[in-house]
C-alpha cells in the first residue's frame, strides 16, 4: 500500500519563495516602482540561498511583476 505522504513531492525552495513572493506583492506589501528588501535579506529570511531567490525574481520579472536593476535593485512593476 503506497502512503500518501510519502507519494507527493515535495517543494523546490525556488518554488516556495517564489510562491511568497508572489503573495506579497498580490497583497500590496510594496507599491509601484518601491524597492523589495535585498536578495541576501530574502535569502536570510527564507532560509535559502541567495541564487534560489534570484531565481525566484528572474520568474517574477518575466511575469511583470518586478523590474531588477542591476547593482539597484529589484523593485515592483
Amino acid at each position: 500500500m503506497m502512503d500518501n505522504v510519502s507519494s507527493r513531492k515535495p517543494e523546490l525552495p525556488s518554488a516556495r519563495v517564489l510562491t511568497e513572493l508572489r503573495r506579497r506583492l498580490d497583497a500590496g506589501e510594496w507599491e509601484k516602482d518601491q524597492a523589495l528588501p535585498p536578495v541576501a535579506d530574502l535569502a536570510a529570511e527564507y532560509g535559502v540561498a541567495r541564487g534560489t531567490v534570484a531565481r525566484a525574481l528572474k520568474q517574477l520579472e518575466e511575469e511583470g511583476l518586478v523590474r531588477v536593476v542591476p547593482r539597484w535593485g529589484t523593485f515592483r512593476a
